[in-house]
């Protein structure tokens, strides 16, 4: 993800978009796609763009507690963030870009509302649950995101283990008002008590984390995580149905890089919530991750290739869709 402002990146996407959708404008898309890889190399050796805060922050905007959605709300994200001391460049990360974040969701799922949970252990007193209330992923919403991301700090102590058996059983009792579907994001790069992490103390509620595991699928539609950490994978598949382990982990594991990982848990964010808004949006999202990471080459000079790994990547957790489709689908995001 990146720090340019909300407007620049809904520009963007809006391009991408209605060039997607036309044989004329594939052919610009493809002009337009030339012309940036050749200044990938350039482009990857200047420092990357900020975002101006100076006139964000509103404390008349803050929200801390979660409540309720808004009436008309019938699609909720709830995005549970480890924000503990071994995950706080990935935490940090999510913070700083809410404004990326803010925008495409308003692209993508422009009529739902999404609430965050920074959450970690026991022993972090008052910082173990530091919760932003549902916002829409407008303008509005976005700065007061920003504005309330400003009151969330980080947590460190105690064991490797973090207290997921009691985040997921508390996300199980927010009010969703008349939302007909709920979708839970967890984003960790560890496990809950009682999960097999080495260092673990155990739960001091005594919470059992398969309890809360399964009071997670009776409350939510769907339940992903997002493993952002370099080991725990296996770990973390419990919990998820074995079933559902193919589709709804996404282990990044793989990516060595702390920066590059945390860029990339956000989009994974933005992928699973584009997935439940519909396979179109999954096309539009990808369409146009794949022209922003040319632009801002956080890969370097090797950006183009591992755009195009991890934009595939991606296409593997595309749903109900045969084989043949989805290649279809990546072979036009990736011309």
């Amino acid at each position: 993800m990146s720090g340019a402002d909300y407007g620049s990146y809904e520009k963007k996407f809006r391009m991408s978009a209605r060039d997607f959708d036309s044989e004329e404008g594939l052919k610009m898309r493809s002009a337009r796609l030339s012309t940036t890889k050749s200044e990938v190399l350039t482009k990857s050796a200047k420092p990357r763009e900020k975002r101006a805060t100076d006139d964000l922050y509103d404390s008349e905007l803050v929200v801390r507690k979660i409540t309720k959605p808004a009436k008309d709300v019938e699609r909720v994200h709830i995005a549970m963030v480890d924000n503990s001391g071994s995950n706080s460049e990935i935490a940090t990360y999510l913070r700083e870009t809410s404004g990326y974040f803010m925008s495409v969701l308003n692209q993508i799922d422009p009529k739902s509302q999404i609430a965050w949970m920074y959450y970690s252990d026991h022993c972090d007193g008052d910082r173990l649950n530091q919760e932003v209330d549902f916002l829409s992923p407008d303008k509005k919403g976005d700065k007061a995101l920003y504005s309330s991301l400003q009151h969330v700090y980080g947590a460190s102590g105690g064991d490797d283990a973090e207290a997921f058996e009691c985040g997921l059983w508390d996300a199980c009792d927010i009010d969703f008002g008349g939302a007909k579907t709920k979708h839970l994001y967890l984003v960790t790069d560890v496990v809950a008590h009682g999960m097999g992490m080495a260092s673990d103390d155990g739960c001091p509620k005594q919470r059992d984390w398969k309890e809360s595991k399964a009071r997670v699928y009776q409350t939510f539609t769907t339940f992903n995580v997002v493993g952002c950490g370099v080991d725990c994978g296996k770990l973390q598949t419990k919990f998820l149905k074995p079933e559902r382990v193919g589709f709804d982990f996404i282990d990044l594991s793989s990516i060595k890089e702390t920066r590059h990982r945390a860029a990339l848990t956000g989009n994974a964010l933005l992928f699973l919530i584009a997935r439940q808004a519909g396979l179109q949006n999954v096309e539009l999202f990808l369409s146009f991750l794949y022209e922003k990471w040319l632009e801002d080459p956080i890969f370097g000079s090797d950006t183009d290739r591992r755009a195009k790994e991890m934009i595939a990547r991606f296409g593997r957790y595309i749903e109900g869709v045969p084989d043949q489709e989805i290649k279809k689908i990546l072979d036009k995001i990736l011309s």
